[in-house]
């Protein structure tokens, strides 16, 4: 049995809609084959977790960089007028309460987030002000770099020397977050706070290589909102469904691919596991995993010199997520009070320096450490997530996937007792998290985040460690980061290319004008409405 159409894609991730979605809008026939029940991937939202009515969020929980794309801003597949997709954007971002007790909030409004930064560091607030600022002079360009096709390397270096601006990209490439921060703010817990953002790549912060992670993302949610999509995190990806199947495109699900279907040296189509071929007479987009495909799903192609070896000496990430999710009769009473139980993200952090950083290196190791875990009530953003006067968790913690101990297959034996230590944690900052008031409680180790979405390797939600050799022009592989793979006619998208991983949308966006661009179809005016 054999189907045909113009192009066919692996994966029905967010990127690999986003790219079908405007394939499928030019008049193109596409196809999306999944090898899971639902499109998605890890932007998913389910019931099944903690009961009917509770809405989780499976992996992501906000679509912040997600904010800043030409995709969401210029509503240019019509997602917002026509196929159902909302965001909602919290005063009430992040509070982080330190050891000591004391706190500092994060709220969408830059002045507020001063406010409460002085009442700690009059000085620092005023320079986290200027840092802002002065980020927000290059936002522009930043964005403009991050949903547009990456010059190679060389070309790359040459342009940002070419200015200030860009001489000081390339140094903050280089350099960690931590001295980055450093160089700006003074006082320990607010370097701390500010560390803890710049983790949220998956990365030590004190690691070289690491600057650039931090230097976008708070200006840059300052600029474009926290993005919460109301309905849960999956609702983007069903929005992204309805406009694709809306412009003719077809999504197999339940189908998983074994090969990319290779005749005369060029990509043709591909091969389920169930012996089925689905043949493409333009294009092959593969939105998986670069390690997925290269050299498993490319059986017998020769590929260039040094590709592979690439490949097999990617570095991923620092440690990956694990979460625990509840539902509850009531929400949530923090024993802090001041309208902390309404903040969206909730986080107990380091005071102290040197525990902070060893903590990150306990992870490192492979020692799991519990005190970097974050409190998420999506809920407080969009009530639909909930039943009224209901409440939820999402706890969100970073740990290793490779145990010191056990290895990674060890979280099948400690997954349970690990997950119940943190729902420990969390009773003591919590006045009401009693027995009674929890209904059900759901967790998944970074092992069992790997079997579910299968393209995170290795664990990382990057697809690749987001290090400053691993980024850009160097995204998958050096020479290969403009979308088009060595196999003519085989293009990727999703986490592994350029911008990379998480929910941006960048990848689906930026790969899709290469592939428009080499049938000779116009993206601009596909692009607008």
């Amino acid at each position: 049995m054999s189907d045909s159409y113009d192009v066919v894609i692996a994966g029905a991730g967010h990127n690999a809609l986003i790219t079908g979605s405007y394939l499928a809008k030019a008049g193109l026939s596409v196809c999306i084959v999944e090898r899971k029940e639902k499109a998605g991937g890890s932007v998913a939202t389910t019931e099944d977790f903690t009961g009917a009515g509770f809405h989780q969020d499976v992996c992501s929980v906000s679509h912040s960089m997600l904010m800043g794309n030409p995709l969401i801003r210029n509503d240019e597949l019509e997602l917002f007028s026509r196929f159902g997709l909302e965001y909602a954007n919290p005063e009430k971002m992040t509070v982080l309460y330190f050891d000591d007790d004391t706190h500092l909030e994060f709220w969408s409004d830059l002045d507020r987030t001063c406010a409460s930064m002085a009442k700690i560091s009059p000085k620092d607030a005023e320079n986290f002000r200027r840092f802002c600022t002065q980020v927000d002079q290059t936002m522009d360009m930043l964005v403009m770099g991050m949903y547009s096709v990456p010059p190679s390397t060389g070309m790359q270096a040459m342009m940002m020397d070419s200015t200030p601006e860009g001489q000081e990209m390339m140094r903050l490439q280089a350099i960690s977050a931590w001295d980055l921060i450093c160089e700006w703010i003074e006082n320990p817990k607010i370097r701390i706070a500010l560390a803890r953002y710049a983790s949220e790549a998956m990365l030590n912060p004190f690691d070289n290589g690491t600057g650039f992670g931090f230097y976008v993302i708070l200006p840059y949610m300052y600029r474009f909102g926290t993005g919460i999509c109301i309905g849960g995190s999956g609702a983007l990806a069903k929005s992204l469904e309805r406009c694709f199947t809306a412009h003719g495109g077809v999504i197999r699900l339940n189908s998983e691919v074994q090969e990319i279907l290779i005749e005369n040296g060029e990509a043709k189509g591909l091969t389920l596991v169930n012996g089925e071929t689905i043949r493409a007479s333009k294009a092959v987009v593969a939105g998986l995993h670069v390690a997925q495909i290269f050299p498993h799903m490319v059986p017998g192609f020769e590929l260039p010199a040094g590709f592979q070896h690439r490949v097999d000496t990617l570095k991923y990430a620092d440690f990956q997520p694990m979460t625990v999710h509840l539902s509850l009769n009531e929400p949530l009473d923090f024993k802090y009070g001041n309208g902390i139980e309404d903040y969206f993200w909730v986080e107990r952090c380091h005071s102290d320096v040197e525990e902070f950083r060893r903590g990150f290196q306990n992870l490192q190791y492979g020692i799991p450490d519990r005190n970097f875990a974050c409190w998420v009530q999506q809920f407080r953003a969009d009530p639909s997530r909930v039943p009224e006067g209901k409440g939820q968790v999402h706890i969100y913690a970073f740990m290793p996937l490779d145990l010191k101990d056990g290895g990674r297959e060890k979280w099948d034996e400690i997954g349970a007792e690990v997950a119940q230590g943190f729902i420990d944690d969390l009773r003591a900052q919590a006045t009401n998290l009693t027995d009674d008031n929890i209904i059900e409680t759901h967790f998944m180790t970074p092992l069992d985040i790997t079997r579910y979405n299968t393209s995170l390797v290795n664990g990382d939600i990057q697809h690749i460690g987001f290090f400053s050799w691993q980024l850009g022009g160097n995204r998958p592989v050096p020479g290969w980061s403009q979308y088009r793979m060595p196999v003519p006619k085989l293009y990727m998208t999703a986490g592994s290319t350029h911008p990379g991983g998480g929910v941006t949308g960048g990848p689906g966006r930026n790969a899709v004008q290469v592939i428009m661009e080499d049938l000779g179809l116009d993206f601009e005016k596909v692009s607008s409405n």
